[in-house]
């Protein structure tokens, strides 16, 4: 498949500029029978998500880690939003802020150097975290789960495995495919650490997972880009075997924010519509390296900030209160969604649907729109309004615990997640913000929106 995205002709982006201007409601946009607003479709401005996704997916918030400075700035900006808005704080004494206290946040606090050197140290090579390494996990009968070290700092000689009586005492030894006799040998020689040659070539890479994968440790275990693993084998043939290698991750408990503003319109009950703004962050300092997030998930973020500020131009004509929920901790096991389903209290706990953006507008309609969680009784209106919006590669799931519809789902509350799973970049640095297909986003967020008003705001 080609890796590469046309952008937008000018002609389209131009059309949907003019086409999508915020601040008036259509007469279209009405339920002619009730006067309440029932979709979106004219009132999308793509120049406002462009604004949103190219400050989420850039280099000031490098890719909005929970528990880093970046994420809280990425808070911020929402939050920001939020009182532009004029939607009521979540509370008097934190304001838009949600705090709760998330395990295993896995941030950078030594980033990760890997240089290869002669024994004079007179000619050098480097390598990368992300772009030449990733970070090692297995489940091996002998030893159980085996993952990379927190923290590694050592200078050692590196050697190729050559399944013979070698003793590989004090080296980091190279690995084309590790078994456990092979670690076995490792672990009674004392060897420093292995790098094993990765199966996967879509690097750059990160491995899936945050702080809870990693072994306290001294012993090196990385995957290798078959490149960079075959890059290695070359430069110790030429004389590059002295490696000095060092890199430590900070995984302790961390406080985070989901970030929350409420629309309330004196309703006696609530809709939700949410979007992680947490991402993987930042991997080294060379080249301002950090995972952009842009589809994954600055769309979806972007997306609840137009309905926000679309809903909030229309509150007259809407029915029912509108919560928005910007929540943290996705990418590592979706933690803010499982704290606010876990406090749900007094008038929040009156939640009839909840709609949660995870990905939207990815390159072509060539992906498939997932549709996501406890649909309740709305599979032939999601149908309907799929067909509506010329959406027909679609598939429904049923509650599944991959994004944040699932905590408030097994509440039994009619809870969907919507992702656009174009998985060409995927957790890579290369999701970036123009790739981003603008008519697919309106589209998919018109829809979203048709089938929540028409299903709820009544």
């Amino acid at each position: 498949m080609n890796k590469s995205l046309a952008k937008l002709s000018t002609l389209i982006l131009a059309f949907f500029l003019m086409a999508c201007t915020p601040g008036t409601t259509d007469s279209e946009s009405l339920n002619e029978e009730t006067n309440l607003l029932a979709n979106v479709d004219d009132l999308i401005s793509i120049e406002n998500a462009q604004e949103h996704i190219a400050y989420l997916a850039g280099t000031e918030v490098g890719g909005r880690a929970s528990g880093s400075l970046d994420n809280q700035l990425a808070c911020q900006y929402v939050a920001d939003h939020f009182e532009d808005y004029g939607l009521t704080p979540y509370s008097e004494e934190t304001g838009y802020f949600q705090p709760y206290l998330q395990p295993y946040t896995r941030i950078f606090s030594e980033f990760f150097s890997f240089e290869v050197s002669n024994t004079a140290k007179t000619s050098s090579a480097r390598y990368r975290y992300a772009y030449d390494f990733s970070f090692f996990y297995a489940n091996f009968t002998a030893f159980g789960y085996v993952f990379s070290g927190l923290a590694f700092d050592d200078e050692a000689e590196l050697i190729e495995f050559d399944n013979t009586n070698t003793n590989y005492a004090d080296k980091i030894v190279l690995v084309g495919s590790i078994t456990p006799a092979i670690l076995a040998d490792l672990y009674n020689d004392g060897a420093k650490g292995a790098i094993i040659r990765d199966t996967d070539y879509n690097y750059p890479s990160i491995e899936y997972g945050q702080g809870d994968m990693f072994d306290d440790t001294d012993f090196l275990f990385l995957y290798a880009a078959p490149a960079s693993y075959d890059s290695l084998l070359s430069n110790i043939s030429s004389g590059l075997n002295q490696a000095d290698v060092s890199y430590e991750i900070d995984n302790v408990s961390k406080t985070v924010n989901n970030v929350i503003g409420i629309l309330d319109v004196g309703a006696s009950n609530n809709i939700i519509v949410s979007a992680h703004i947490d991402h993987l962050g930042r991997f080294d300092t060379e080249d301002d390296g950090y995972y952009a997030g842009a589809l994954d998930n600055a769309s979806g973020v972007a997306g609840m900030l137009e309905l926000a500020r679309i809903y909030s131009e229309n509150a007259e004509k809407l029915a029912k209160n509108i919560i928005f929920i910007a929540y943290n901790g996705e990418e590592a096991s979706l933690y803010g969604s499982q704290h606010y389903s876990r406090n749900l209290v007094g008038e929040k706990a009156d939640t009839r649907a909840a709609f949660n953006l995870d990905m939207i507008g990815g390159g072509s309609n060539e992906y498939k729109l997932e549709i996501i969680g406890n649909i309740g009784g709305l599979t032939t209106a999601v149908e309907t309004k799929c067909a509506d919006y010329d959406i027909d590669n679609y598939t429904i799931y049923g509650n599944q615990a991959n994004s944040d519809h699932y905590w408030l789902g097994q509440m039994r509350i009619v809870s969907l997640s919507f992702v656009h799973f174009d998985d060409r970049f995927y957790h890579r640095p290369a999701d970036t913000e123009d790739k981003i297909n603008y008519e697919v986003f309106a589209n998919q967020l018109s829809m979203i929106a048709s089938l929540m008003l028409t299903s709820y705001n009544k």
